[in-house]
């Protein structure tokens, strides 16, 4: 098990204010691939409805990363609304304002590098504040839950969606040696792996109201996770949870079931959201 000193320490999201423009467009291509998914999009669209996101709201994207929900929730604002993607880096706000123009929505959206843990916003500025696959990567990701409910109108809602890093579907025979693999990358791969089996009590903690949470599972035959699948496996090799000769073993393995059109790999996902109260 790895010791508080490790959790996320393989995260690419721990520090992304670090990341160069190379880096970005690394890490930008692959949230892309998982973005583009057909189960991803539709998991998407259905988060930002149980929001009730509408015609004409402020709504902001916390962690928007490359801007997928943002483009997404811009979508659900038109003709009059507005949305605002922040990020701590600089590096993939420029290539989520670059896909966000391509789609034709840079004009319903505003791009702000800021932290999280302390929003650039005053008191009760939106009618919706949302963050994505991204509170789980950070330390202090209840600071940041603070900061969204502060943000938040009286009547607006609060919503988060992201993985529980336990449970990840890899189809692989070797299920005891897969079961190491996915244990490890939990722990290492996100900062609080198990952050989303406490949010209902986080966001109730902070007077949120009228908390509910559903369950989402993507799947795909390849494409993301079959990505995922390796540098999961790397990740546990280089942690020690596995063998380098494991590591050979698993991967050759893997290899044949993608091949054999026998892959098949997801990841839970919960998305939780409520209402701050009425004064």
């Amino acid at each position: 098990m790895a010791t508080s000193a490790e959790m996320g320490s393989l995260s690419p999201w721990r520090d992304p204010g670090s990341l160069d423009e190379r880096q970005a467009r690394e890490h930008a291509a692959r949230l892309e691939l998982r973005a583009g998914a057909a189960s991803e999009i539709a998991v998407r669209d259905e988060y930002v409805r149980l929001l009730a996101v509408s015609p004409g709201e402020r709504v902001v994207d916390v962690g928007c990363g490359t801007g997928a929900a943002t483009r997404t929730l811009a979508q659900s604002v038109a003709p009059n609304g507005r949305v605002t993607g922040i990020d701590p880096s600089g590096a993939l706000l420029k290539i989520a304002r670059e896909l966000a123009d391509k789609a034709g929505l840079g004009a319903l959206i505003d791009w702000k590098e800021a932290d999280c843990r302390k929003l650039p916003f005053p008191d009760a500025s939106f009618d919706a504040v949302m963050a994505a696959t991204a509170l789980s990567h950070i330390a202090g990701a209840e600071i940041a839950l603070a900061e969204m409910v502060r943000v938040t109108r009286p009547g607006g809602r609060v919503g988060v969606f992201d993985v529980d890093g336990d449970l990840t579907l890899f189809s692989h025979p070797d299920r005891e040696l897969t079961r190491r693999i996915t244990a490890s990358y939990s722990d290492r791969g996100w900062v609080n792996g198990w952050l989303m089996r406490e949010m209902p009590g986080l966001l109730a903690g902070l007077g949120v109201v009228g908390v509910k949470t559903k369950a989402f599972m993507p799947l795909e035959a390849g494409g993301y996770y079959a990505v995922r699948a390796e540098r999961s496996a790397e990740a546990a090799a280089a942690a020690g949870a596995i063998s380098r000769d494991e590591l050979t073993r698993w991967l050759e393995t893997l290899r044949q079931q993608i091949a054999g059109q026998r892959f098949l790999g997801g990841q839970v996902h919960l998305f939780v959201w409520g209402t701050r109260p009425s004064i």
